[in-house]
């Protein structure tokens, strides 16, 4: 876990600054930008974007772009990094799906995942609630409304709340579900799991 205060950091080609208070770009940012494939994308869209850095990498092979937080000051940050890259996105202040309409062909999201059963977090950019599912269960249950046909999903996920109820939920939705990138650390497993609209698949089984 990185320290909240601000900066400037290259990732990935990127310069980016990161304002006091916003998440700032770790291990977790890293392995959802390598694990996101773009092939034909028109319209793409990221959920909690923070930095901006996750769409950044991205942003060359989406004609539209939307991305999305909760926090103005995050939000701010995102739009900061986009100008400061010289790439064009709308940058909207929202809480997930809410702000938008219609379908997208890649979506991507790196949620606050870290489980905060007391509350102890007090920080939407790291809490994910009691289980650290909050933010999982609620984009998992609108994702496929917002997929286009043959459209992706990519979402980080830590194996501290439930990998394998991640992928069964999202095959609940009537999506295939697999994880594409894994790395693992001394205390918990962080996977990237791919959901794509379209296919019958059963996805990959998880163990834990």
């Amino acid at each position: 876990m990185q320290s909240r205060r601000g900066g400037a950091v290259r990732i990935r080609g990127l310069d980016l600054d990161v304002f006091d208070g916003v998440y700032p770009p770790s291990e977790d940012t890293l392995l959802l930008m390598d694990a996101v494939r773009v092939e034909s994308a028109i319209r793409g869209l990221e959920l909690c974007s923070g930095t901006g850095a996750v769409g950044l990498s991205v942003a060359g092979c989406v004609e539209f772009m939307i991305e999305i937080d909760l926090s103005p000051v995050a939000a701010m940050n995102t739009l900061h990094n986009f100008r400061k890259n010289e790439v064009q996105a709308h940058i909207i202040v929202g809480d997930l799906f809410s702000p938008v309409r219609g379908e997208f062909d890649l979506i991507m999201i790196n949620p606050p995942y870290l489980p905060d059963g007391d509350g102890a977090l007090g920080d939407l950019a790291w809490s994910g609630g009691a289980s650290g599912r909050s933010v999982i269960d609620r984009f998992l249950s609108d994702v496929c409304s917002f997929l286009s046909s043959g459209g992706r999903a990519y979402m980080l996920q830590s194996s501290l709340n439930g990998i394998k109820e991640s992928l069964e939920t999202a095959e609940g939705f009537g999506l295939d579900a697999e994880v594409v990138a894994r790395r693992d650390f001394d205390f918990e497993s962080l996977v990237v799991i791919k959901m794509e609209r379209g296919g019958n698949g059963l996805g990959q089984a998880w163990k834990s």
